[in-house]
């Protein structure tokens, strides 16, 4: 089976984020690998954030504490659409 590399010219979209928000999403992204995840036999099931991993990553990155409750939001949202939600 042949695989399609991407052009190398393949555009780039490019969002503004607010400046309230940018400490926000810099802990999602951070964040990204520490999923809980399990599979079954009817699929992978995401379970949430590794909070024990967050708190490492929260400790180490100079951000506010009221990023977490802002990260919990975009958990939530995310496991929506992880687990076939909207």
């Amino acid at each position: 089976m042949a695989t399609e590399a991407m052009p190398e010219t393949a555009e780039t979209e490019t969002m503004e984020i607010m400046a309230s928000n940018r400490d926000s999403l810099r802990a999602f992204l951070s964040v990204g690998t520490q999923w809980r995840v399990i599979s079954s036999m009817a699929g992978m099931i995401w379970i949430g954030l590794d909070y024990n991993a967050v708190d490492v990553v929260m400790d180490r990155l100079p951000l506010p504490g009221s990023v977490f409750g802002d990260l919990q939001v975009m958990e939530a949202e995310a496991l929506a659409v992880l687990n076939g939600g909207n």
